[in-house]
């Protein structure tokens, strides 16, 4: 699939910023670079949603990294 990429490496950005802008929040500091990985994160799964013409369902993730996992192994 032509977004495997971007769809597992949003979806870990995400999660990635999702916790820093957490912990920020937590520990009373700026959330910036967590934004900004939020940012990154909603950018690649929007770039790839735009790549399946719209059809990304949950299912497609698990498929996903376990193509990639093939494709590198």
């Amino acid at each position: 699939m032509p977004f495997d990429y971007q769809l597992v490496g949003g979806t870990l950005i995400f999660i990635i910023g999702l916790v820093g802008v957490t912990n920020a929040m937590v520990e009373r500091r700026s959330p910036l670079y967590g934004l900004i990985g939020l940012l990154v994160g909603a950018g690649l799964l929007g770039w790839a949603w735009m790549l399946s013409d719209g059809s990304l369902t949950p299912q497609h993730l698990p498929q996903a990294v376990f193509r990639l996992i093939a494709e590198w192994i």
